[in-house]
Order: C-alpha cells, then structure tokens, then sequence
C-alpha cells in the first residue's frame, strides 16, 4: 500500500535561488551557447551562467500568458535574470520534474499582487500548498506528464502544419479555377 499523500508547502521540499539571478540588458550582454532566462522562458543566448544543474523557473513578473502561467524545468549551465524565480527540490522529499507540473495546475493568478505589472512574490510562492505523493509516484507522474506535454507539442504543431498546408492548398485551387 502506498503512503497517503501529504499536504506541504513548496518551501518545505524546495530550496530558493533567486540569490545567484543577475539581469544583463541586452546591450551588456556576450553572446554565447548559454541560454539566457526571464519570465517567459529564454530570452537570449550569453557567455558564462549564473546557474548549473537542474532548476524549475517560475516567472516572477513579466508575464505575457496569465492562462498559462510561465513554469519551466531547465537544466544544465542557464543564465536567470530577475524576472524568474529559481527553485529545486529537496533531494530525498521531492522531484523538480513533479514539482514543475505541480505548480502549472495551480491557479497562480489569484496569488499574483501588484497593479500594471502583477508579480509573485518570493514568501507567496514559497507558501503554495499542494498534495506531495512519495518520490517513486511523482517520478512516475511527472514522466507521464512530460510524455504528454511533448505529445501535445508535437500535435499543436503538425495542426500548425497542417493549417498552412491547408491554407496553400485553397490559394492553388482558386487560383486555379480563375485562370
């Protein structure tokens, strides 16, 4: 039998580091293979990185797409700017892939504060509580649902596709039915 699963707070199986964020304007930037990371994923590619390993980025202001709130799961040598918060799981209490897809199915919005420019605040997002299953389910779950994620990718583009073919197809036939 499987363990119940628990209530926690993200701060509780995460650790926070927003300390090692440096923005860089695009004018100051080096170019290079690092991807360079703001809110809504990456922005540019520079020399060096402020961050190595794996991390799960929640944009912290900035956003462009409130519907589906900016949460991303990056690993190897990133740049993040301030615009995106930086968190990875505790080892042994909980998975970044999981913990990722844990905070897309959160109605962040109701947490942002601020007018114009809503934000998510460090110690708010720190606060989030959501269900916690052993490491073996949310290695399994967060599996499945990055299968599901690529699958749906692949759909949205071949529809992408498709709408283009579809498109050039009606252009030929009536321009053909006009000569």
């Amino acid at each position: 039998m499987l363990p119940a699963w628990e209530q926690r707070k993200l701060g509780d199986v995460t650790t926070r580091h927003d300390n090692l964020r440096i923005p860089v304007t695009a004018k100051d930037r080096l170019p290079g293979n690092t991807p360079y990371y703001g809110a809504n994923g990456i922005q540019d590619y520079v020399e060096g990185f402020t961050h190595e390993g794996e991390f799960v980025l929640v944009a912290e202001d900035g956003i462009t797409d409130l519907d589906n709130y900016p949460v991303q799961l990056i690993n190897g040598l990133s740049w993040v700017n301030n615009h995106a918060h930086v968190i990875k799981a505790i080892p042994g209490m909980a998975q970044n892939c999981f913990i990722m897809h844990a905070i897309k199915s959160m109605d962040i919005a109701s947490y942002l504060v601020g007018g114009t420019r809503s934000k998510l605040n460090a110690e708010v997002l720190m606060g989030l509580e959501f269900k916690l299953p052993s490491n073996n389910e949310q290695i399994c779950i967060g599996a499945l649902l990055s299968a599901l994620d690529t699958l749906i990718t692949l759909h949205q583009r071949k529809l992408k596709l498709l709408k283009i073919l579809r498109k050039q197809c009606s252009i030929k036939c009536l321009s053909r039915s006009f000569t």
